[in-house]
């Protein structure tokens, strides 16, 4: 039985416990150590099953968290070379926690890990295909758009993490500068929730049955508005929730129920 749990996922911090309730790894660690340790036990899970941290690239809203729980837990962490070396850099996480860099399948907590590249404005960031037995969750955060690559780590997952940063036109009258907007809507930036839709629907129609919307805006989206501009795409395609797909939005502040594969 494999366990999908959104710790807080949003623009001020991102962590996915994905695994049994005795091994698994961590999906960036961009909330407090309590945080991701409260959320799991919220879901019967002891943050002793951490096998491995995936980190996907190093902005805070994915690291922040990583020093005091790395120390804590001792898990290794994963992440591209890039990565590890801003890691190293700037977290000031402890020389004696295992640093690896992941460029194909892995085997971590009894999970098998595949890495793909994702397009971000860091040197190197990565999505997670997460294969356990014949179950598979692909992760995607922080992209600007759907490449080729993240659509193969995507494609065919029983279960995909997408973001669902922005809402165009909260975005377009909110209070950030202009370069920021355009930063955000660049295809090294976010997606925006019709984008979401548009990858949902098509990810729905090739077999995927569930879908968690994450890495929300704190100041251009809202969860209603997400959750319905993509409902509405794939009702526009003729599916029906709770038949053809179940979808859910994870929450930006605290750890949502599990979705149990």
């Amino acid at each position: 039985m494999l366990k999908v749990c959104p710790l807080g996922s949003g623009s001020s911090g991102n962590s996915f416990y994905i695994g049994t309730n005795t091994e698994g790894i961590l999906v960036d660690a961009g909330i407090s150590c309590k945080a991701i340790m409260t959320g799991m036990a919220e879901n019967g899970i002891d943050s002793s099953a951490i096998k491995g941290i995936c980190v996907t690239h190093e902005h805070s809203d994915h690291i922040k968290g990583l020093r005091v729980l790395s120390k804590k837990i001792n898990a290794p962490v994963y992440a591209s070379a890039e990565t590890l070396e801003a890691i190293i850099q700037t977290s000031g996480i402890a020389a004696s926690v295992p640093l690896h860099e992941i460029t194909q399948t892995m085997d971590i907590g009894g999970l098998g890990i595949t890495p793909f590249d994702t397009p971000h404005d860091v040197p190197h960031s990565l999505g997670f295909r997460i294969q356990a037995g014949e179950r598979t969750v692909g992760y995607a955060t922080d992209i600007g758009e759907i490449t080729p690559t993240v659509w193969q780590g995507l494609q065919g997952c029983d279960l995909a993490i997408l973001e669902a940063n922005y809402d165009e036109s909260l975005l377009a009258v909110s209070q950030y500068p202009y370069y920021l907007k355009q930063r955000i809507r660049s295809n090294f930036g976010h997606l925006s929730n019709l984008d979401s839709a548009k990858c949902v629907e098509r990810l729905a129609s090739t077999g995927t049955g569930r879908f968690i919307l994450a890495h929300l805006s704190k100041d251009n989206n809202m969860p209603h508005i997400a959750l319905q501009q993509v409902q509405m795409v794939l009702t526009q395609s003729g599916m029906t929730s709770g038949k053809d797909y179940l979808i859910q939005v994870a929450s930006r502040t605290m750890a949502s129920k599990a979705t149990v594969l």
